[in-house]
């Protein structure tokens, strides 16, 4: 009977150790904010987790401002973290003409501001004035969180 107790309280002591030594789990993080591309259609979002599970943001379709295309994304971290935002300028959902990403950021409200301007385009008359305004020193195929 004694020898009985002993491995019981051995048994119960071993799994309220292993409960204090886990790791405690990481609760999920719902990101969400704003995607523009400076010259094309926003036409995919792509969030990069850090740790976690990646995958494409739920976007609502890119509403047209002033010449440049928004959309609101929305995406949960099932992990939390940090996270790259990589953006869909121009072609179509399934092949997109730009593939531009940002550093790795944190918090659950980030608006972004890509290039999807071709560096080639600075040296037309008139268009380069117009790029270096639009894209604020973002280099090409990159989101600038703004």
């Amino acid at each position: 009977m004694k020898t009985r107790l002993k491995g019981l309280f051995l048994a119960v002591a071993l799994f309220c150790g292993l409960m204090v030594a886990a790791p405690p789990a990481q609760a999920a993080t719902v990101v969400r904010g704003e995607v523009m591309c400076v010259n094309s259609a926003v036409t995919g979002v792509w969030i990069k987790a850090e740790r976690g599970t990646s995958g494409f943001a739920k976007w609502k379709m890119p509403v047209k401002i002033g010449g440049h295309s928004k959309a609101v994304y929305e995406y949960s971290l099932n992990k939390g973290g940090r996270y790259q935002v990589h953006v869909g300028c121009g072609g179509t959902s399934k092949a997109w003409k730009v593939n531009a990403k940002s550093g790795w950021v944190s918090g659950q409200k980030n608006n972004f501001r890509c290039n999807d301007v071709h560096p080639g385009a600075k040296f037309i008359p008139r268009i380069g004035t117009m790029i270096k305004s639009q894209t604020k020193g973002i280099p090409y195929k990159t989101c600038k969180r703004i």
